[in-house]
C-alpha cells in the first residue's frame, strides 16, 4: 500500500467479541432502557459499550448531568446464576446437532424461565417502591411518571400498541349503534330522561287533554264499527 493508505485487512473472520454479560432491558416506567449484567447482577441507565467520551451532547438549552440521576436507581436484579452456561452447556463439537428435546436444552429453558421471573419479581418490586414514594411525597406532585402513564397492550394479530378502551366489546352491535347515534344526539341523555321508567309506567303517568281523549273515544267507535261489518 501506498504511504497514505491504510493497511489491507486480513482475508479472515473478524475475531469474537468476549461476551461481558451486558444486555438492554426496556423500563415501562421511565420509558428508557437499562442495562443489566447477568454475570455481576450490577444494573445501571448508562450504555457500558459506550465510552464516556463518545456520549452524545445535550440539545442546546438543556443539560446533559443528571440525567441518570433523575430517572433514579434502575431496577435490582434478583440474584440469578453467575455461572449461567449458555444454551445450558450445548457443545457442538461434543453434542452434535442441536436437540430441543435434550438435557442441555431443557436446562437452558428452566434457567431462562427462572431468569425471567426474577426479573419480573424485581420489576414488581421497584414498581412498588416507586408508587411508595410518589404517595410519600405529599401535595408536590405525586410521581412525575404517573403523569405520563397509558394503559393499554399489544394487538395479538398486528403487534401494534393500543389503548386499553379498543377491546372486542367495541366492537359489539351496542357499542357500534351507539357511536353512529351519537353523531346526530347525546344517546345517554335520551336514555335517561325518562328517569329509568319503562315507556308504560311513563305513559300512564302521563294526563291526556279532553281533545285527546275524545279522539281516541272517536277511533275507538270508528274500530268497533268496522269490526261489526266485516262479515258483510
Amino acid at each position: 500500500p501506498l504511504p497514505d493508505e491504510a493497511p489491507p485487512l486480513p482475508n479472515e473472520a473478524p475475531p469474537d467479541q468476549p461476551d461481558d454479560g451486558w444486555e438492554p432491558i426496556w423500563e415501562p416506567t421511565h420509558q428508557a432502557f437499562y442495562f443489566y449484567n447477568r454475570f455481576t447482577q450490577a444494573t445501571q441507565w448508562e450504555n457500558p459499550r459506550v465510552p464516556a467520551g463518545d456520549a452524545p451532547g445535550a440539545a442546546p438549552g438543556t443539560s446533559a448531568t443528571g440525567t441518570s440521576s433523575s430517572l433514579g436507581a434502575p431496577p435490582a436484579m434478583a440474584e440469578a446464576s453467575a455461572s449461567r452456561r449458555p444454551h445450558g452447556g450445548y457443545n457442538p463439537a461434543i453434542h452434535g446437532d442441536y436437540d430441543p428435546t435434550a438435557d442441555y436444552a431443557l436446562e437452558a429453558k428452566a434457567e431462562e424461565a427462572e431468569e425471567a421471573a426474577a426479573r419480573e419479581a424485581a420489576y414488581a418490586a421497584a414498581t412498588a417502591a416507586g408508587g411508595a414514594g410518589g404517595e410519600g411525597g405529599g401535595s408536590g406532585g405525586g410521581n412525575g411518571a404517573e403523569a405520563y402513564s397509558a394503559t393499554g397492550y399489544f394487538n395479538r394479530f398486528t403487534g401494534r400498541w393500543q389503548a386499553g378502551h379498543i377491546n372486542p366489546e367495541q366492537h359489539s352491535d351496542e357499542s357500534k349503534s351507539k357511536r353512529q347515534l351519537n353523531a346526530f344526539f347525546d344517546v345517554d341523555a335520551a336514555a335517561n330522561s325518562h328517569d329509568g321508567r319503562s315507556l308504560k309506567a311513563e305513559r300512564q303517568g302521563k294526563k291526556l287533554s279532553k281533545k285527546e281523549i275524545k279522539a281516541f273515544q272517536q277511533k275507538r267507535r270508528e274500530k268497533k264499527e268496522e269490526k261489526r261489518r266485516a262479515w258483510l
